[in-house]
């Protein structure tokens, strides 16, 4: 696990923290309901951590939410990628 400092995934945390908090649900049921340690749930919630993506899957799904729902927001991309000097590459027959 690392370190939440991406804004990306900060955006994430907080569309999934908005989502359970407008559902009401608990942390500790997640946990139960992912078959997982509390501590992992409220470590990702926290940002302390990211979890793997197998286990990010398992705490989405034990929430009834999809990952479609997760990352359902809007994000600026393009100011993303140059924030953190990212370049999209050009597919072949295709202008810049």
């Amino acid at each position: 696990m690392k370190d939440t400092e991406d804004k990306y995934l900060e955006a994430i945390i907080n569309n999934f923290i908005a989502l359970i908090t407008e559902k009401n649900i608990d942390v500790a049921a997640i946990a139960a309901a992912a078959n997982l340690d509390r501590k992992q749930v409220y470590r990702f919630i926290n940002r302390e951590n990211v979890p793997e993506l197998t286990t990010f899957l398992r705490i989405v799904l034990a929430t009834g939410f999809t990952p479609s729902d997760i990352f359902n927001f809007s994000f600026n991309f393009k100011e993303y990628m140059k924030s953190a000097g990212i370049q999209k590459i050009v597919h072949k027959g295709e202008k810049n």
